[in-house]
């Protein structure tokens, strides 16, 4: 940890002394997304080991950095790939992540203990120009991941992952430990999150995306067909039990 910013009393899953990670942060988001209709017979696949419904047959691909994250001072920002769909569980409207992509180990690391994310490590190019074009790259450990060049175009289409103001909310997700003893889950459950994430309107643009081939993240099994790409940015992304909402919906197992 390199903010400046105090560890809380019982923050991690590491002894008392050498808390794993801390609870608060703070940055500024990013965000291009680019917005898709997939096979929905494969949405539902991938939800299948989960309570979680789908909303509708959307998968909304958003490239994110983060500079001044307070967890990757020392990288100067973060970066995230989310591949993210609307589910509904337990009377809750949010969102889950198919596959997510990070750049920092301790928000991998986190996201992972904390809430169950999907996220595996990358390396990635994000690189805005003065016109408002962005353009960049995604690998795992050098295996292309996606290639992305969007151009501002206030004439383009602008599609939400849901259609009308009310948009989901947070972000739920299993979280799953592997058992000590023998291969299978010793436990797993059901967590939700909601933080604020005040975004400026969305510039609609252009945008040329390439997702590539790979056993290990297979983007393109979705069979995305581009709905609208649109370009937000949040000076106020916030997370820790301070700025936002926690919640252990169910246990699943044991």
């Amino acid at each position: 940890m390199f903010g400046n910013y105090k560890m809380h009393p019982d923050s991690g899953v590491m002894p008392p002394y050498a808390p794993a990670y801390p609870l608060e942060w703070e940055c500024q988001l990013r965000n291009l997304e680019v917005m898709t209709r997939v096979n929905a017979a494969k949405l539902r696949e991938l939800l299948a080991h989960t309570p979680f419904e789908p909303v509708n047959d959307r998968v909304a691909f958003r490239f994110m950095a983060s500079p001044g994250h307070t967890l990757s001072y020392h990288n100067d920002r973060m970066f995230d790939l989310m591949v993210t769909a609307a589910v509904r569980c337990e009377g809750l409207f949010t969102q889950t992540h198919l596959y997510m992509f990070c750049s920092d180990p301790m928000g991998i690391a986190a996201g992972r203990e904390l809430f169950g994310y999907t996220k595996k490590d990358c390396t990635y190019a994000f690189d805005e120009k003065e016109d408002g074009s962005i353009s960049g790259w995604v690998n795992r450990r050098t295996v292309p991941v996606a290639d992305f060049a969007f151009t501002p175009d206030p004439a383009a289409p602008v599609v939400r992952l849901v259609d009308g103001p009310d948009q989901p909310r947070g972000e739920i997700h299993v979280r799953r430990f592997p058992h000590p003893e023998h291969p299978g889950t010793a436990y797993a459950d059901v967590v939700h999150r909601a933080f604020p994430l005040p975004y400026s309107p969305p510039i609609p643009g252009r945008i040329d995306l390439k997702l590539h081939e790979s056993a290990f993240d297979p983007l393109t099994e979705l069979e995305p067909e581009v709905l609208s790409a649109q370009f937000m940015v949040s000076t106020d992304y916030a997370g820790g039990f301070a700025k936002e909402e926690r919640r252990l919906v169910k246990r699943l197992v044991p």
